[in-house]
């Protein structure tokens, strides 16, 4: 019977010991699943970005100087390779020939496709397009509504928090309506290029 007590002590200690190891290993798979699914981009997400914006229009002569300003986007992705979102933007710009401000609007509706790698990458690199909006209000008045293209960069920091950094280009005519004497209005339909950076923080709900 001494005996028997004595070799069945390895195996009471062994049990505690095994049981420590076991939960110091769940941080270490812990961190390797969210980092293998830090470049998840399915599901609703939302966020704030700051824009750089300039616009070129191009026959009216009426530069308008990069600003900056802040927007907001929504979103959701179809899969891992797709998203769709809704982009606002507002930034504050300056007229070339008199220095006056002028705010620009921009609405975007666009399409995301997300290239290479894949999702168990936190870094992913993205094409843009689809239809803005815009709205040119101060000393120069414009609107109009243009097709966007563009490209960026998709950082995973963990499966809920993204850092996105892009570049747009918006490209098509804004319009300018003007009063004239009697009390009519005249349209005129200027080619003009839009140049947008933007860079943001998203988050990704119900991961």
């Amino acid at each position: 019977m001494p005996h028997a007590r004595t070799m069945s002590r390895p195996h009471t200690l062994a049990l505690p010991a095994l049981f420590a190891l076991a939960l110091a290993a769940v941080p270490v798979f812990t961190a390797r699943a969210q980092r293998a699914t830090a470049g998840s981009t399915s599901g609703v997400f939302f966020g704030l970005q700051y824009t750089g914006t300039s616009v070129s229009v191009k026959s009216a002569a009426e530069n308008l100087e990069f600003g900056s300003g802040f927007g907001l986007h929504v979103g959701v992705g179809l899969t891992e390779n797709v998203s769709v979102l809704a982009n606002f933007d507002r930034g504050v710009l300056t007229r070339r020939f008199d220095d006056s401000d002028v705010t620009i609007s921009q609405y975007d509706a666009l399409l995301r496709a997300y290239l290479v790698p894949g999702p168990t990458s936190p870094v992913r690199v993205f094409a843009t397009g689809g239809v803005t909006g815009r709205a040119a209000t101060g000393s120069t008045d414009f609107k109009g509504v243009a097709p966007t293209a563009g490209a960026g960069v998709h950082l995973g920091l963990s499966p809920n928090i993204a850092l996105t950094g892009s570049a747009l280009w918006t490209f098509g005519n804004l319009t300018r309506l003007s009063t004239i004497t009697g009390g009519n209005t005249t349209r005129q339909d200027f080619k003009s290029t839009g140049t947008r950076i933007q860079v943001g923080a998203s988050l990704y709900l119900f991961k």
